[in-house]
C-alpha cells in the first residue's frame, strides 16, 4: 500500500492532522515512537478512598481562540467543560501575598504590584516609535517600553508560565508575534490598544470531562496509528515516493509530515537537506509539574504565578480545583505546581523525591494555613516547551531551504511558529486540509 502521507509524532499535531486528511477520504498512516498516543498531554486520574483526583501532567487546558479547535472538538465525542467564571481571576506572588492581576485600565494604577514611577512611564509608552530591527529580546522590548519593574512583576512571570522561559533570551518576534507585528506597526501598544480596541489574545479556556487524555483517545480511535513505532530512517525512493522506516515495518507514502521534537527533525531530515542539522540548537527546558491535593483552604481563581526577584523555587501553581471544580474532593484543594523551567533549570537536577518536598514547602510559604499534604505525586518532564529564543530565524530557513529540496517533506512540530495546544491544532487543521 502507498499511504497519501505518513505523520511521524502522535501529539495533539499530528493526530489533528491524521484525523481531518482521514475524514477527507485519504490513506494515512501515523507512527509514533511511544507506547501511547499523546505526547506532553497526560492526563493522571486516582481513585483513593472512595476520592477521585484529576489532574493534567502536562499543558492544563486549550484556548480555544480558533476556528480549527472548535471545527475539532464539534466533530468528535468528547464533553467539553469550560473553565470556571473566576478563572479570570489571576494573581502575581509578592512579598508574601497573591496580588490580584489587574484586568482593568484603572484597577493597573491601583495595584501594588508596581511603583507610581513605573505606572507613569506608560503616558511614555504612547509615544514610542517602532524601532527597525530584525528581532531583539522580550525583556529589551518591554524596558524600553515600560521599564524594569513592569518587566519583573508582570511579563517576566507570564513568560515563564507560558514557556517555562526567561524573558531576557526570549524572542519578541517568534514568542509573541502578534505584538512584534503590532510594535512594527504602531510602535506603542497603548497606541494600538486604542486603534484595534484590543492587543491581548481572546478565547475561552475549555477542557474535557475526562481531562486532555479525553481528546487524544477520540482521536486515536479514528485514524491508522501504530504506536512503539519510532521511525528509524527516511528515504527516497526512485519513483519519487518516500521510505518509511520504522521499529514496526517500512512503510511507502507521497508524503511525510513531521510532528516530533527538534532534535528528532534533524536527525531523519539531515539527509535531505544538510544544513537541518542546526535544529539541534533548540533548547528544550526540563519542568516538573507537581500534583497536590490539602484539606480545603478556600482556593478562587485560575492560579498564581512567581517572579524570580521574589525568590521561591517554583513558577507558579493553577488552583485545579477552582479552574475544574469536580477534580478534587470536596472537602480538599488541589494545586498542580510547576518548577524548574529555564530561570530555575537547577532545582530539576535534584531527585524527584527533593522535588516534591521543595514544592510543598514553597506552597507553603504562598498558604502558611497548609496543615499537611494528602496527596502528592511529581511529573518530571526533562524536556518541555522549545525555546524561541533571539536569533530564531536561522532554524526557519533551515526549514525554508528544505521546503525547496523537498516540498512534501512538512514539518509542523511545536518548534514551528505556534507551540500552544490551539496552535498546534490549528496547524495540524490546516495540513490535513491540504493533503
Amino acid at each position: 500500500m502507498i499511504f497519501e502521507a505518513i505523520v511521524v509524532g502522535a501529539g495533539i499535531t499530528g493526530l489533528t492532522t491524521a484525523y481531518v486528511a482521514t475524514n477527507r477520504g485519504k490513506k494515512v498512516l501515523v507512527l509514533e515512537k511511544q507506547s501511547r498516543a499523546g505526547g506532553n498531554i497526560k492526563t493522571l486520574k486516582v481513585e483513593r478512598d472512595n476520592k477521585t483526583f484529576l489532574f493534567e501532567e502536562g499543558p492544563q487546558t486549550i484556548l480555544a481562540n480558533n476556528e480549527a479547535v472548535y471545527k475539532l472538538i464539534n466533530s468528535l465525542p468528547v464533553e467539553v467543560v469550560k473553565a470556571s467564571p473566576t478563572s479570570n481571576k489571576r494573581f502575581i506572588y509578592k512579598r508574601g501575598k497573591l496580588i490580584p492581576i489587574p484586568l482593568k485600565p484603572w484597577e493597573f494604577f491601583l495595584t501594588p504590584l508596581v511603583s507610581l514611577k513605573s505606572k507613569l512611564l506608560l503616558f511614555r509608552e504612547f509615544f514610542e516609535k517602532p524601532i527597525p530591527t530584525e528581532d531583539e529580546s522580550v525583556a529589551s522590548f518591554v524596558r524600553r517600553h515600560f521599564g524594569e519593574e513592569f518587566l519583573n512583576y508582570f511579563v517576566q512571570p507570564f513568560v515563564s508560565g507560558i514557556y517555562a522561559g526567561d524573558a531576557q533570551k526570549l524572542s519578541l518576534r517568534y514568542g509573541f508575534p502578534k505584538l512584534w507585528e503590532i510594535q512594527k506597526r504602531y510602535g506603542s501598544l497603548l497606541k494600538a490598544f486604542f486603534k484595534e480596541k484590543r492587543v491581548a489574545p481572546k478565547g475561552e479556556l475549555i477542557s474535557f470531562r475526562g481531562g486532555l487524555i479525553e481528546l487524544i483517545r477520540a482521536l486515536e480511535r479514528k485514524v491508522n496509528l501504530l504506536t512503539d513505532a519510532e521511525v528509524l530512517k527516511i528515504k527516497k525512493t526512485d519513483g519519487n515516493l518516500f521510505e518509511v522506516i520504522s521499529k514496526k515495518g517500512t512503510f511507502k507514502t507521497k508524503k511525510v509530515i513531521i510532528t516530533t521534537d527538534a532534535q528528532t527533525t534533524a536527525r531523519l531530515l539531515k539527509p535531505f537537506y544538510p544544513p537541518i542539522e542546526v535544529l539541534k540548537e533548540i533548547y528544550y527546558p526540563p519542568l516538573a509539574v507537581v500534583s497536590l491535593s490539602v484539606p480545603k483552604i478556600g482556593l478562587e481563581g485560575f492560579g498564581f504565578l512567581v517572579p524570580p526577584k521574589e525568590g521561591l523555587k517554583i513558577l507558579g501553581a493553577i488552583f485545579v480545583s477552582s479552574l475544574f471544580e469536580y477534580r478534587c474532593p470536596k472537602e480538599e484543594d488541589c494545586f498542580s505546581v510547576f518548577l524548574c523551567g529555564d530561570t530555575q533549570k537547577e532545582v530539576c537536577q535534584q531527585k524527584e523525591e527533593e522535588i516534591l518536598l521543595t514544592a510543598q514547602r514553597e506552597i507553603k510559604k504562598v498558604f502558611p494555613q497548609i496543615k499537611e499534604f494528602r496527596f502528592r505525586k511529581i511529573r518530571l518532564w526533562k524536556k518541555s516547551i522549545p525555546q524561541y529564543w533571539v536569533g530564531y530565524q536561522r532554524y526557519m530557513n533551515a526549514l525554508e531551504g528544505l521546503r525547496k529540496v523537498e516540498p512534501n517533506i512538512l514539518v509542523i512540530s511545536n518548534f514551528v511558529e505556534k507551540s500552544s495546544l490551539a496552535g498546534c491544532i490549528e496547524k495540524g487543521f490546516k495540513v490535513g486540509e491540504q493533503i
